[in-house]
């Protein structure tokens, strides 16, 4: 098994931690300490996934030999903390099977390795996908006031008119514009 040299680390800024800590401000503090992932010869994505991928390793790690002294690491990307459980175990049951994938996945270094840039944007556009599907661009289109057999082109200039309406430069409501704003955006990734 390869050792992970972010375990020690990571373990220090969770003891320090005042409150709970994302992921994104675990990878900003490991980065601010001058710890260098590698990713310097990759596209901004695949940097992105090797830094994700290295992180949760550490902690799905760290998430083991902790639990051995009794204490769990919760985990999840919004959400990192250690907590004290009632007796020390060596073993966790992961409550469904779908944490538990997501354990192996990251535990397994093969993933990392094998990770292609396509792989990176195939998941990516999978994500972005179901985010936007369905409710979200409803939602969108209400905003907008348009309904679903709008195509691209009256989308843009509904907003257009939208944004000229609202823009807080022309005296208009700042927390309307960036409503249409967000559903134009969330629009143009669905269309284009």
């Amino acid at each position: 098994m390869q050792h992970n040299p972010f375990i020690i680390p990571i373990l220090d800024i969770l003891k320090n931690a005042e409150q709970r800590v994302g992921e994104y401000e675990l990878i900003r503090q490991l980065e601010q300490q001058g710890f260098d992932f590698g990713v310097a010869d990759h596209s901004y994505q695949m940097a992105v996934f090797r830094k994700h991928f290295v992180t949760m390793n550490a902690l799905y790690e760290l998430q083991t030999s902790l639990l051995n002294e009794g204490i769990y690491l919760s985990i999840t990307a919004l959400d990192i903390q250690m907590q004290a459980t009632r007796a020390a175990s060596s073993s966790h049951e992961i409550s469904d099977q779908a944490e538990q994938r997501v354990r192996d996945y990251y535990l397994d270094w093969s993933n990392l390795h094998d990770t292609t840039e396509q792989d990176v944007r195939d998941l990516l556009d999978s994500f972005w996908n179901m985010y936007f599907s369905g409710d979200k661009v409803s939602d969108a289109l209400g905003v907008l006031g348009l309904d679903e057999s709008s195509d691209w082109a009256g989308i843009r200039r509904r907003y257009q008119k939208l944004a000229g309406q609202f823009h807080p430069d022309k005296g208009g409501d700042q927390q309307r514009f960036m409503a249409v704003r967000e559903a134009y955006e969330i629009l143009r990734t669905h269309y284009n």
